[in-house]
């Protein structure tokens, strides 16, 4: 199932995403129609997703919460939505978040 989350609850619905995956371990990619879906990192574990609404920005960011080295974070400007992929048990499956012609597609591995 897909839910689609509205704009005005962004920052508050990132938030409870981030508390109920945080550590699972993850795939980003980017799909853009210029140069196809590209993976952007695999394995790193959710430490975040937040909503800046001043900058109208989603930061995601991902990596050991032990090692500062090992960390990844991703800036997508101007979201246009935010979609919240479950699965039957209920249990988060992927964040797609589409942005201008594009989209960021956050997957967790250990489904």
């Amino acid at each position: 199932m897909t839910k689609r989350i509205p704009e005005s609850a962004w920052a508050a619905e990132l938030h409870k995403f981030t508390n109920r995956n945080a550590g699972r371990a993850t795939k980003l990619e980017v799909d853009n129609p210029d140069f196809g879906a590209l993976s952007q990192e695999m394995g790193y574990p959710l430490r975040g997703i937040a909503y800046d609404s001043r900058d109208e920005c989603v930061l995601i960011t991902l990596g050991d919460q032990s090692c500062a080295e090992r960390h990844l974070t991703h800036s997508i400007k101007k979201a246009d939505a935010i979609f919240v992929l479950v699965d039957l048990r209920g249990r988060d499956e992927a964040l797609a978040i589409s942005h201008k012609n594009s989209q960021t597609l956050l997957r967790f591995l250990d489904l």
